[in-house]
C-alpha cells in the first residue's frame, strides 16, 4: 500500500467529514432538541448508510451516475426539498410566539431521525454522494482489487470520519441549554433553519 497515498485519504476523509453538510446539520440539529444520547441512533444510521453508499461507489456506482446523468439532479433536488422542510421547521419555530412559560415552540418533528431513515437520507444526499464518488475514483491506486479498497475505504471513514459526526452531536448538545428558554431557543431555531436554507441553496446551485 502506498502509504503518502494512503495519508492522503487521511486528511481528505477528515476535513470532509467535520465540514458543515447536510449529515452534521442534521446531527446537531437533532442533538439540540432531542439530547445526544437520543441523536445517536441517528449518528449510527449515518454512517451506515454512508458507507454502504461508499462500497457501491467502489465496486462502479460513478459509472451508473455517468451512464445516468439525470440521477444526479434527481438526488440533488430530492436533497434540496428535504433540507427545505427542515428549514422551514426551525424558522417556523423560532417566528413562533413564546408560549404561556415564556418559552419558543418546538419544530413539529416530535422525535430524533431513526437511524433507518438517516441511513436512507444519504442516498438523497448531494455532499454524501459527491464524497464517496470522489473517495472511489481518486483512491483507485489504494488497493489492487475493489474488495480490498472497499474495506481499507470503509475503516478509515469509520475511523476518522465518524468522530467528526460526534463533535457535531456534541455541539448541539451543548447548545440544547440554551433551548429551555425562549429567547434563545427562537435564536437557535433561526440560526438553523438559515443555515439550512444556505445549505439548499449551495446544493441547488452546485
Amino acid at each position: 500500500m502506498d502509504v503518502a497515498l494512503y495519508l492522503s485519504l487521511v486528511g481528505f476523509v477528515i476535513v470532509i467529514s467535520v465540514t458543515p453538510g447536510p449529515n452534521n446539520l442534521m446531527l446537531m440539529s437533532s442533538s439540540a432538541l432531542f439530547g445526544v444520547r437520543a441523536t445517536l441512533p441517528t449518528w449510527l444510521g449515518v454512517n451506515i448508510g454512508f458507507n454502504i453508499m461508499l462500497v457501491a461507489a467502489v465496486f462502479g456506482l460513478g459509472t451508473l451516475v455517468a451512464r445516468f446523468p439525470m440521477a444526479v439532479m434527481l438526488v440533488k433536488f430530492g436533497g434540496a426539498i428535504w433540507l427545505a422542510w427542515m428549514a422551514w421547521l426551525f424558522l417556523r419555530a423560532g417566528l413562533a410566539k413564546p408560549g404561556a412559560q415564556g418559552q419558543a415552540a418546538a419544530p413539529s418533528r416530535s422525535r430524533p431521525i431513526r437511524s433507518y431513515e438517516a441511513a436512507l437520507f444519504q442516498w438523497v444526499n448531494p455532499k454524501a454522494l459527491l464524497m464517496t464518488l470522489s473517495a472511489a475514483s481518486a483512491y483507485v491506486a489504494l488497493a489492487d482489487t475493489a474488495p480490498e479498497r472497499a474495506v481499507l475505504m470503509v475503516v478509515t471513514f469509520i475511523l476518522f470520519g465518524s468522530p467528526c459526526g460526534l463533535l457535531w452531536v456534541f455541539t448541539g448538545g451543548a447548545l440544547k441549554r440554551f433551548m429551555a428558554d425562549g429567547r434563545p431557543a427562537r435564536i437557535l431555531n433561526l440560526a438553523i433553519g438559515a443555515i439550512l436554507l444556505v445549505t439548499t441553496a449551495m446544493i441547488l446551485l452546485g
